[in-house]
């Protein structure tokens, strides 16, 4: 069986403000094993990106704050790692792709200059010491592998003289240089044109083949984690609604918000646009109690208002957080 890199249990984040306490993530699992594709989808405003900076402990505390949970990785609890541990973690065996690369690459030094940093302390964090010709010949090996034209003269740049995709390929290439066999991927093509899109995508699904390199994909993109991941999870307002395999939870969604979410997708056979999802997400200042989607649930029973649904297991290993299926 393979080894489970990843592991979220019962994770609660929340963020205080000026109006109170924003009670966001409720109740998060998650796990991701070695050599795995898994994808984590929701509206915007669900929590996804808050999960994965808190797995990488970049959220700003305060306001952050993790009131409960935990998340191991390869058995290690990241929470209780100092700062030392939290660092070397970062370097050498998680590694992240964010929404947007010019808050990801820093503008006053060249993407050589960055580039190399990021492959030398890959190398000492395997106990070795790289030339400074083979540290360069990684460089643009990583920046070709992209796809990127002219990786000799793209190490010269700064980020500001490049486009949007050939910055989001800086990042795939600094990201997939060095030794980490965990990728965070947080919505790496949402500022790009869709045919960008697909390139960056079709690449990056290349390099982590190549590479067996673990991956959470993070978007609100159906489309994406269809192609790329192999088990999904589907977020509501800071809650996990459903899990299991990409292939059938998109053949038969169980939980109500996940058969919103597929019908919402536009079809091209003409069949129409969806009504889409009565109602608003929550206001996490005063989320409702029970299941967070029981005021917009067609299904909903009067122990969805009171109780919080767990996880139920279902056919298959699927697993739904919804009172219609538990036995």
């Amino acid at each position: 069986m393979p080894e489970t890199l990843l592991d979220i249990r019962n994770l609660h984040v929340g963020f205080r403000i000026f109006e109170g306490f924003l009670k966001v993530l409720n109740v998060i699992h998650l796990t991701v094993k070695a050599g795995e594709r898994v994808g984590l989808v929701g509206e915007t405003g669900c929590g996804k990106t808050t999960t994965v900076k808190s797995v990488l402990r970049v959220l700003p505390v305060p306001p952050a704050q993790v009131t409960d949970g935990e998340i191991n990785y390869r058995g290690r609890n990241v929470l209780a790692m100092g700062k030392r541990q939290m660092q070397a973690l970062r370097r050498h065996e998680l590694t992240a792709i964010f929404q947007d690369p010019l808050q990801s690459l820093n503008p006053v030094f060249t993407i050589g200059t960055q580039l190399r940093d990021i492959v030398k302390d890959s190398a000492i964090g395997q106990g070795k010491r790289l030339s400074r010709r083979a540290v360069e010949a990684r460089c643009i090996e990583a920046l070709r592998e992209t796809g990127m034209p002219d990786p000799e003269r793209i190490m010269t740049n700064y980020p500001v003289q490049l486009s949007g995709g050939m910055r989001q390929r800086v990042c795939i290439a600094e990201a997939l240089s060095t030794t980490a066999q965990l990728l965070l991927a947080d919505e790496p093509t949402t500022n790009l044109d869709v045919t960008i899109q697909d390139q960056i995508l079709r690449k990056l699904d290349e390099l982590v083949e190549e590479k067996n390199t673990s991956v959470l994909m993070i978007t609100h993109s159906l489309g994406v984690v269809m192609d790329l991941t192999q088990r999904l999870y589907i977020m509501y307002a800071g809650t996990m609604v459903e899990e299991g395999k990409t292939e059938e939870l998109f053949a038969s969604p169980l939980h109500p918000y996940s058969q919103g979410l597929m019908k919402s997708v536009p079809k091209l056979t003409g069949e129409g646009v969806s009504d889409g999802i009565p109602g608003r997400i929550p206001n996490y200042l005063d989320p409702p109690a029970g299941c967070r989607f029981h005021p917009r649930c067609e299904h909903a029973m009067p122990i969805c208002q009171t109780e919080k649904p767990p996880l139920f297991n279902v056919k298959n290993g699927r697993q739904v957080a919804c009172f219609l299926y538990r036995s």
